[in-house]
C-alpha cells in the first residue's frame, strides 16, 4: 500500500528547499551583490544539488532574481482603514519594518535600482508608485488632501523619498536598524504638508506600526482587528477590517 503522506512530505520538502534557495540568494545578494553571485555561490551557500536549484530555477540566476522581486515586494498586512492616508502611511511602514529584517526584502530593493531590472527581472516602483495613486485619489475623494497636492506626482514623490531614506540610512549607518525611525518621521513630515489639518492627530505615525501590522498578518485571520488600535466597544463596527 502506498503511503499518502509521502507525497505531501515530498512537496513539503520541495518548498523548503526552494525558500532556502531564495533566503540563501537574498542574503549572498545584499553581501556579496547580484553580479558577485554565481550559480555555484548560491548552491553551496543553500546547501542543495545542481539538479534540484535547476529544477526550482531553470532560468539560473535571473530567474532567482525575479522571484525575490514578485514574492517579496508586496502589500502584506495592510489592511483597511477609516482615514485613507493611513493606509498610505501603513504600508511604507510595513515594508519599512520588513526591510530591516529581512535579507531577501533588502535584496529585492537592490536588484529594483539595477541598470537593467526592468528588462531582466522587473522592477516594482511602476506597481507602487500605480498603488500610490489609487490610494492618494481615494484620499482626494473623502477630503483627506490639501487643495494644491498633484496625486500621481505625489505618488511618485512617496515611492523616491522611501527608497532613499533606506538607502541612505543603511549606507551610513551600516545597518538597517534606524530605518523604522526615519520612514515614520519621513512620513510624518509629508503628511504635515499634504493632509488637511484636522485629520493629522488621527493619522497613527509610530515607530512600531508596520511591525504590528505584520505580525497580525503573519498571526492569521483571528484577530481581525486593527492591532495597532484599542479594542472598540462590545456591539461597534470594528474600524480597520476586512470585510472579505
Amino acid at each position: 500500500m502506498s503511503n499518502p503522506r509521502r507525497p505531501r512530505r515530498q512537496q513539503q520538502r520541495a518548498i523548503d528547499t526552494r525558500q532556502r534557495i531564495l533566503d540563501t540568494a537574498g542574503a549572498l545578494f545584499v553581501m556579496d551583490s547580484y553580479e558577485g553571485t554565481s550559480i555555484g555561490d548560491l548552491i553551496t551557500a543553500a546547501q542543495t544539488s545542481k539538479g534540484a536549484f535547476y529544477r526550482h530555477f531553470p532560468g539560473g540566476k535571473v530567474e532567482v532574481a525575479t522571484a525575490i522581486m514578485h514574492n517579496t515586494l508586496t502589500m502584506d498586512g495592510l489592511r483597511e482603514q477609516r482615514i485613507m492616508l493611513q493606509e498610505v502611511v501603513d504600508i511604507g511602514m510595513i515594508l519599512a519594518h520588513r526591510i530591516s529584517h529581512e535579507n531577501a526584502l533588502q535584496a529585492a530593493l537592490k536588484l529594483s535600482f539595477h541598470s537593467s531590472a526592468p528588462e531582466t527581472y522587473g522592477t516594482p516602483w511602476p506597481d507602487w508608485i500605480a498603488f500610490n495613486t489609487e490610494q492618494l485619489t481615494e484620499a482626494r475623494r473623502r477630503g483627506e488632501l490639501k487643495n494644491f497636492v498633484d496625486v500621481e506626482e505625489q505618488a511618485y514623490q512617496i515611492a523616491g523619498n522611501w527608497a532613499g531614506v533606506v538607502l541612505i540610512s543603511n549606507t551610513l549607518d551600516r545597518h538597517m536598524r534606524n530605518v523604522e525611525t526615519r520612514i515614520s518621521r519621513m512620513y510624518r513630515n509629508l503628511m504635515t504638508v499634504i493632509a488637511v489639518p484636522e485629520l493629522l492627530p488621527e493619522i497613527d505615525f509610530s515607530v512600531d506600526r508596520g511591525r504590528h501590522l505584520h505580525t497580525a498578518f503573519l498571526d492569521g485571520p483571528a484577530d481581525r482587528t486593527d492591532p495597532a488600535e484599542p479594542e472598540p466597544p462590545q456591539g461597534e463596527p470594528v474600524v480597520g477590517t476586512r470585510s472579505d
